[in-house]
């Protein structure tokens, strides 16, 4: 059962060379490694192309500047040659045994797909602070409900032309939509052993950039289990602005919610300002999307 890995990176020379590591680490090694470049202008490339993995397996570098992420794995796994294929992003490490327990399940010929779990790495007060904010809990994790991210994810390539493909009009939010149709027009198992290591934004900046992201690709995309969370940081605020005591108030709600995921009082007493970061992010990122949206109906 041949297997053909996929990612897709830009600049990621900071990342990159963590994932292939933990990649050439496998207890099952890939047949086929691809990664798709959508026009790094760092040293992502000479780091692919230096690494001892690309030695041993000869990584397939496609470049296609300005192309984005949906457009990337598409491409990726058009262009693979097994009928399996493993997906994770830069920015992760793969535990070791990931790729034999992710795919295991796909012998099976009954099974089209596999969603892997994934873990924060956090190395930080403040990173530690950011992992509830964006990740899914081990105590919140219910196999039932799980949508998989693509940085933990492994399918037939019969089941992603099943699924409609990545939806290409679409730089976030796009793997929940395709997670998504795939769950309900596949048959997909979730194997929660296969573990994903994924790092948090190095600060309060870049967090507050990934959740507007996020909440712009929310909406651009018309997620709903999403759209909804964000009305009601709209109208949390609505109501903060009618009666400004009770957002003194909200302050201590992150750290009664989220108190048992961090340890240590100087991570506990970020929380309030994590919240408040990430509802500005989603806020700002929201009326992005709002205004993407409204120029594609222009259009």
């Amino acid at each position: 059962m041949k297997t053909s890995f996929v990612t897709t990176v830009l600049n990621e020379a900071a990342t990159i060379t963590v994932l292939l590591d933990s990649l050439a680490g496998q207890s099952r090694k890939p047949d086929e490694v691809i990664i798709v470049d959508a026009g790094s202008t760092d040293a992502t490339g000479d780091l692919i192309k230096a690494h001892p993995l690309n030695k041993s397996l000869m990584i397939r570098i496609i470049k296609l500047k300005g192309i984005n992420r949906s457009e990337g794995r598409n491409l990726g796994v058009r262009s693979a040659r097994h009928k399996i294929i493993a997906l994770s992003d830069a920015g992760c490490v793969l535990d070791n045994d990931w790729l034999a327990r992710i795919t295991e399940p796909l012998k099976n010929t009954k099974i089209d797909a596999v969603a892997g779990y994934y873990k924060t790495a956090t190395g930080s007060v403040i990173t530690q602070t950011m992992a509830p904010f964006v990740a899914v809990m081990p105590d919140r994790f219910n196999p039932k409900t799980y949508l998989p991210s693509s940085r933990s994810l492994a399918l037939k390539k019969s089941a992603w032309l099943k699924a409609g493909k990545y939806p290409e009009d679409l730089d976030f939010c796009e793997d929940l939509i395709f997670a998504a149709k795939l769950k309900a027009q596949t048959r997909l198992v979730v194997k929660s052993e296969a573990i994903v290591f994924w790092q948090m934004p190095a600060s309060l900046k870049d967090f507050y950039h990934r959740l507007k992201n996020y909440a712009s690709g929310d909406v651009l995309a018309g997620y709903w289990p999403h759209l909804i969370k964000i009305i009601s940081v709209y109208l949390r605020y609505l109501v903060f602005f009618g009666v400004p005591p009770l957002f003194l108030a909200y302050l201590f709600w992150p750290i009664i919610k989220f108190n048992h995921y961090v340890s240590g009082f100087r991570a506990v007493a970020c929380l309030p300002l994590v919240q408040v970061t990430a509802d500005l992010a989603v806020l700002r990122g929201s009326l992005l999307g709002f205004k993407l949206r409204l120029q594609r109906v222009v259009r």
